[in-house]
């Protein structure tokens, strides 16, 4: 299995996949077996590409350089806003092999 290591202020971190209820992506970091950060958000009532997701910036604002400089993931520019947060979206690169967990 291939796993995507991200090397964070807090130490190296996995990063494991899956979908919310709704299909969109959803990122857990983990280091050493334990959860680290949760990266992505849901944000139920906005269209996404299979390989897009919300970046949890409300809680995961710290990570946000560490998730770009690990080569797996850009920013696509666009933001959608829940509350009054705003929430960039992100997508895993195609090389990345997205293997739900």
């Amino acid at each position: 299995m291939h796993k995507i290591e991200i090397n964070t202020q807090y130490g190296w971190a996995t990063a494991k996949f899956g979908r919310y209820a709704n299909g969109h992506l959803g990122i857990q970091l983990y280091q050493e077996g334990s959860p680290l950060s949760k990266i992505s958000t849901n944000i139920p009532d906005t269209k996404l590409e299979p390989r897009e997701f919300h970046f949890n910036s409300n809680d995961a604002g710290s990570l946000i350089d560490d998730v770009l400089k690990s080569g797996h993931f850009e920013d696509t520019g666009r933001k959608d806003k829940s509350g009054w947060c705003e929430y960039p979206v992100f997508k895993v690169k195609d090389y990345v092999e997205i293997i739900e967990e």
